[in-house]
């Protein structure tokens, strides 16, 4: 099943590549073109900062030795389960992860993209959308 999730995730990193290298630059102009362009780019970032968030407390779950089984489906919303069994240790890094994703999931938006583009401000403000997400309800 982690296959599927990687497969499904890396499809939509490299759909989020090629809409930005096709639309980001439009975002920059006035009007609906410049609008949608920006949207979508912008908007395909803050999902991608969404998913590489689940793999960070996936990835940090599982390193910390914890038992974080697999959603079936990977069109589910919650990836993962947390076993009752895990530790609090298991559970805290688990959840340290997702958070460090977020974290250079901001900087990247803030650091990394061009500031005059209407798809970066978009992928600014969903990235900072997440981060207070993360902090309101994880």
């Amino acid at each position: 099943m982690l296959r599927k999730f990687f497969l499904r995730d890396a499809a939509l990193i490299l759909v989020t590549v090629g809409a930005w290298a096709l639309l980001a630059r439009h975002s920059a102009g006035a009007g609906p073109v410049a609008d949608a362009a920006g949207f979508l780019a912008g908007g395909l970032v803050g999902l991608c900062g969404f998913a590489l968030h689940e793999w960070g407390h996936l990835l940090a779950g599982r390193a910390s030795g914890g038992n974080f089984p697999l959603a079936r489906d990977p069109r589910a919303i919650f990836w993962f389960g947390i076993d009752p069994a895990n530790t609090i240790r298991q559970f805290t890094v688990m959840s340290l992860g997702g958070f460090a994703v977020t974290a250079a999931t901001v900087l990247f938006a803030y650091l990394a993209l061009p500031g005059d583009l209407l798809a970066t401000r978009v992928a600014r403000g969903a990235a900072l959308f997440g981060a207070l997400l993360t902090l309101v309800l994880e």
